[in-house]
């Protein structure tokens, strides 16, 4: 015996089922009536094919067509960005808010720092260009406390630090902590573009 009882009462059951979900409707329902995903295939008249001319262009290969130039990450807008392949209005606005909480991007790599789990930074870097003549250097002397802060290199240990050593020092600059080893020597680095 291959099915006990409760099997063989499942087995006509969903047999039964499907019989009344796809066999009867279609005798009973018209055939210029499209109700199911699996309807029969239409024929289509030699004169409409003829017509058309040119082949039609699948919306999404319109969106995704190559552009002929890289798109420069410092002054992209979300519609540029939306363009590559890959990249949609959520990965656009996570790259242009990370741009203006940065002051601009440096590098092509920098993207990585994003996380974007659907985007391969390194197979689509040739995408994308950086202009660092574009980065909006700020003055860390007339900054606030809180504005330092939302820089994404800096934490608030970092910041701390560099508010101890504009009291000590009367003023702050980007020079003074390179000259002084206010921060380490990896975040000075990093943020180096960033600040006057």
């Amino acid at each position: 015996m291959i099915f006990n009882r409760a099997e063989r009462s499942g087995a006509i059951i969903l047999v039964l089922a499907l019989i009344g979900i796809i066999v009867i409707p279609r005798q009973v329902l018209p055939k210029s009536h499209n109700i199911f995903l699996l309807t029969a295939p239409v024929e289509v008249e030699q004169d409409s094919i003829a017509t058309s001319t040119q082949p039609r262009t699948p919306a999404y290969k319109k969106r995704y067509a190559k552009t002929s130039s890289p798109v420069e990450l410092n002054s992209a807008d979300s519609m540029a960005l939306i363009a590559i392949r890959g990249i949609g209005p959520y990965y656009s606005s996570r790259i242009l808010r990370y741009r203006e909480r940065l002051g601009g991007y440096y590098s092509v790599k920098q993207l990585k720092e994003l996380r974007m789990k659907y985007f391969d930074v390194d197979s689509n870097a040739h995408l994308f260009t950086v202009n660092p003549n574009l980065i909006q250097k700020k003055d860390l002397d007339t900054m606030s406390f809180k504005s330092i802060l939302r820089h994404p290199y800096l934490e608030y240990e970092d910041v701390q630090m560099i508010f101890n050593a504009k009291r000590q020092f009367d003023s702050i600059s980007y020079s003074i902590l390179e000259k002084e080893s206010i921060l380490p020597a990896y975040k000075l680095k990093k943020i180096k573009p960033y600040f006057k």
